[in-house]
């Protein structure tokens, strides 16, 4: 009788420690899982994330027209906010007869052509949502379906960055878009294009790339850098 409690005992000891064993080895797991997950969130579906990037680019569009009414009047008769719909709503495909169906690098660098008689901020928006779309891994605006590349999100923060910076820049000769730009207008300007270019690189870093080796591997001189075809 008393081996057989002996065993019994024996048993529910040894029943006890795997117990607490695999219990020890599941938090562990879990705390595991708890500390990547916090250290590499998950990424947002692209379509969503560009959604944001094409509503700072109807507010930047319209920034733009606001204190450059003569590039408004080179495109249209309707009002800015008219022109901005008919541009991202519209059924061009964003290709546009009047800057010559010209997208992404073509589109921005027409926009800071010295020779360009046009709207130049038609182009620019044209070319920033362009690049934006295809750095997402987009089709077009609505469809994404393309492999990410963290690569050209990188190019397309670089592009947009140096736009930013030759739009903004007083001692660049870009009096094209801030002649008529009041000093708090150009800083709304210049506020809606940083939320651009740091949505860009947090995105790279939600898809478990570091946001900072762009800038930490590619150190540039926006002043006298050129724009990444990718």
């Amino acid at each position: 009788m008393t081996i057989r409690c002996l065993a019994a005992l024996t048993t529910l000891c040894l029943t006890s420690q795997v117990c607490l064993a695999a219990e020890h080895t599941k938090q562990e797991n879990t705390a595991k899982k708890a500390k990547v997950h916090h250290l590499l969130p998950i990424a947002p579906k692209a379509s969503d994330a560009f959604k944001l990037q094409s509503d700072d680019l109807k507010k930047l569009m319209l920034q733009l027209y606001q204190c450059n009414q003569k590039d408004l009047l080179k495109s249209t008769q309707v009002s800015a906010e008219e022109l901005v719909q008919w541009v991202f709503e519209g059924p061009f495909g964003w290709k546009f007869d009047a800057i010559r169906q010209s997208q992404s690098v073509d589109a921005l660098s027409l926009s800071f052509n010295e020779q360009y008689q046009g709207d130049r901020i038609l182009p620019l928006i044209t070319s920033l949502h362009t690049m934006l779309v295809s750095a997402y891994g987009g089709e077009n605006e609505f469809k994404f379906t393309k492999t990410i590349s963290p690569k050209h999100l990188y190019d397309a923060a670089h592009n947009i960055e140096m736009a930013r910076f030759k739009l903004i820049n007083p001692s660049n000769d870009t009096h094209h878009f801030n002649a008529n730009c009041t000093s708090e207008q150009i800083n709304e300007i210049d506020t809606t294009f940083t939320h651009i270019i740091n949505r860009t690189d947090q995105y790279v870093q939600s898809i478990g790339y570091t946001s900072s080796i762009r800038k930490k591997t590619n150190p540039i001189d926006l002043s006298s850098a050129e724009f990444i075809r990718f």
